[in-house]
């Protein structure tokens, strides 16, 4: 269930209705410190202000609850994938979307969007109050409705999600193919629907090794640049029972890299309680290592490197990885 914290509490004009058990009333209270996330629903700017993308959408979502006209309706596609817990990449966050079963007359507004598709019970599950699409299903319409980024980011996501272990630092491969076979099975029996080819190519693509969807991305361009495949988290004893896992690793080129995400410097869960020198400084030390261990070159690059894909383009040009 999504943490609470993740999102903001909405404040509504009129709590009058089991509807609004989940939200207070703002009469009363200041307008300079509310955020209005739509008509007659606002967020303390606080905690509005501290929220990404992901975690805007998710606040929207429980905005819009109260009115949605059919009961069968589930938040769908990226709000959904909000909902789950999956990172976004570069897409708008500021419409809910939904799938509406059935006969309705209701059309779109300006922050919402609703799918007029086929919904089962079995694709339906409860995530926070909310009803969401499930994993499954929220991934089929993510990776064929939104761009190949936002559907490589989302579906490597949700395959870490199942297969990845923060204690072992180890990939379950084979629960990564029970997800990834059964969103081939819907692909299979969607051909011809909207996305199916760039369903396709993005289910055989997806890893859920990578951790940040800056790795997502990266190794999506680097495919489409014509750089040779990278080994991913791939791993380096550095005695003592420690060992480094790497992002991206060429061991036939002598080489390695790592995607540097901004987050890990801010994000007070990734500090750990540690301050953002210490994080460089344990990094430093963590990359000499790994110099040490392997003998191999280091490249590190975040999104600043990567405002679009000529950018990029130019830059592993400039490092030597790419020669287009």
């Amino acid at each position: 269930m999504t943490n609470r914290r993740q999102r903001a509490q909405v404040i509504r004009r009129l709590p009058d209705s089991a509807a609004y058990a989940d939200s207070v009333t703002y009469r009363g209270m200041d307008a300079a410190s509310l955020t209005t996330v739509r008509t007659g629903v606002c967020a303390l700017s606080t905690e509005w202000q501290e929220l990404f993308g992901e975690g805007r959408l998710r606040t929207r979502a429980h905005a819009v609850a109260a009115r949605t006209e059919n009961a069968d309706t589930a938040n769908s596609h990226i709000t959904a994938a909000a909902l789950h817990e999956l990172p976004l990449f570069r897409t708008r966050t500021d419409r809910v979307h939904l799938i509406v079963p059935g006969l309705h007359t209701r059309k779109n507004s300006t922050d919402v969007v609703r799918h007029h598709l086929p919904l089962t019970e079995d694709d339906v599950e409860v995530i926070d109050g909310l009803r969401a699409t499930t994993l499954e299903r929220t991934v089929y319409d993510v990776i064929r409705t939104t761009s190949v980024e936002t559907a490589v980011v989302c579906f490597d996501a949700a395959l870490r999600r199942i297969a990845w272990d923060d204690d072992s630092h180890e990939y379950d491969h084979a629960a990564a193919s029970v997800l990834r076979e059964a969103i081939i099975r819907r692909i299979s029996r969607g051909t011809g629907a909207r996305g199916i080819r760039q369903a396709r190519f993005v289910a055989s693509f997806a890893d859920g090794r990578a951790q940040l969807p800056g790795e997502s991305v990266s190794r999506l361009w680097m495919w489409q640049l014509g750089v040779a495949d990278p080994e991913l988290q791939y791993r380096v004893e550095l005695g003592g029972g420690k060992f480094a896992l790497l992002d991206f690793a060429w061991p036939e080129l002598g080489r390695w890299a790592e995607f540097d995400g901004e987050v890990k410097y801010h994000d007070p869960e990734m500090l750990g309680g540690r301050t953002s020198d210490e994080v460089m400084a344990d990094q430093g030390q963590r990359e000499q290592a790994v110099r040490r261990a392997t003998g191999w070159s280091v490249d590190r690059w975040g999104f600043v490197r990567m405002p679009s894909l000529d950018a990029f383009a130019t830059y592993l040009r400039d490092i030597g990885l790419s020669s287009r």
